[in-house]
């Protein structure tokens, strides 16, 4: 059964003239009466009853109009969501995120569902690997991810990150603060967010003290980023934490950084290769425009301060 049988069945309903509902369906009269006729057989019964005056629907006809009619709009509903989704009103889209972009991506979704309220957006925190193994399984359409990131991937470069080292706020009280030297800290008791957490991280804190001559000596190993600093403060032992997990100030501990580019990464957007849907696109834009905000606004503030800083030179002594 055709769906353009129903829409003219529907049509010569309404009007009982075969005329009248080819002119209005663009059909010759004939090809009308064909799709009828064609309908019928389909059905084992006369829908019409055909006179010198027009057509009358027959009992049968009366029950299979209602029938059609709420088979046609559900079609008519279901064209216009597809075109909807495919201009990107409707749909849904998946988001991974870590902690470095724990501040960023609230702000990207609140845009976004300005733009697109009917759209649904799903967020998901999870660590770099899982984030690859979801956007490889088609599970995640835009992951946040630390870099460097397979070539299988599209990615933008968003943000920078770098390892932190951190102590309990009592110890360095009792040694005058200076940029730390991680060698130094080779016997030291160290607190590790369990490899489960973020396979990146912890393998990265390794490599760094195998870097410096030494295996870190864990003392306790956290399954919360949150719960590390704690430890720290509470006199448990040091650690190594990204920089991005030091927002907002904890209280207890001293932060030292590591001068060494090993410490640094940088964290950006990825989605597959195949062009994402028309939600991705839209995802990506905003994400676009905000780096592009942010980068106007650190030009400003840095043409700011060279200004205050000329000035000030200029002063006579």
């Amino acid at each position: 059964m055709k769906f353009e049988w129903l829409r003219s069945f529907v049509v010569l309903a309404e009007r009982l003239h075969f005329g009248a509902a080819a002119q209005l369906l663009n059909l010759s009269q004939p090809a009308l009466s064909n799709q009828i006729r064609q309908l019928e057989e389909q059905l084992g019964a006369p829908l019409f009853d055909r006179g010198r005056h027009g057509a009358k629907l027959t009992d049968v006809g009366r029950v299979f109009l209602e029938e059609a009619r709420g088979l046609l709009q559900h079609a008519d509903r279901v064209v216009e969501t597809g075109r909807r989704a495919a201009r990107g009103e409707t749909g849904h889209l998946v988001v991974g995120f870590g902690f470095a972009t724990i501040v960023l991506v609230p702000r990207l979704v609140s845009k976004f569902r300005k733009r697109r309220p009917e759209a649904r957006i799903d967020l998901h925190e999870m660590s770099s690997h899982d984030q690859i193994d979801a956007l490889r399984a088609g599970r995640m359409h835009v992951g946040f991810i630390r870099m460097p990131i397979s070539k299988e991937f599209r990615q933008l470069p968003v943000l920078e990150d770098r390892l932190m080292l951190i102590v309990p706020a009592l110890a360095a009280k009792r040694e005058r603060p200076r940029a730390a030297n991680l060698a130094d800290y080779a016997r030291a008791p160290f607190i590790m967010p369990r490899r489960s957490l973020s396979v990146n991280l912890h393998d990265h804190i390794f490599r760094m003290c195998s870097k410096y001559g030494f295996h870190p000596r864990v003392v306790q190993e956290a399954n919360e980023d949150r719960t590390i600093p704690a430890l720290v403060a509470a006199g448990l032992g040091v650690a190594l934490i990204p920089e991005s997990q030091l927002r907002p100030r904890i209280e207890g501990i001293t932060v030292h950084a590591l001068d060494d580019e090993m410490a640094r990464w940088r964290v950006g957007a990825a989605w597959r290769r195949s062009r994402g849907g028309p939600l991705t696109m839209e995802f990506l834009e905003i994400l676009k425009s905000e780096l592009n905000r942010a980068q106007t606004e650190r030009s400003m503030a840095d043409e700011a301060y060279e200004g205050r800083k000329a000035r000030v030179n200029m002063k006579p002594s």
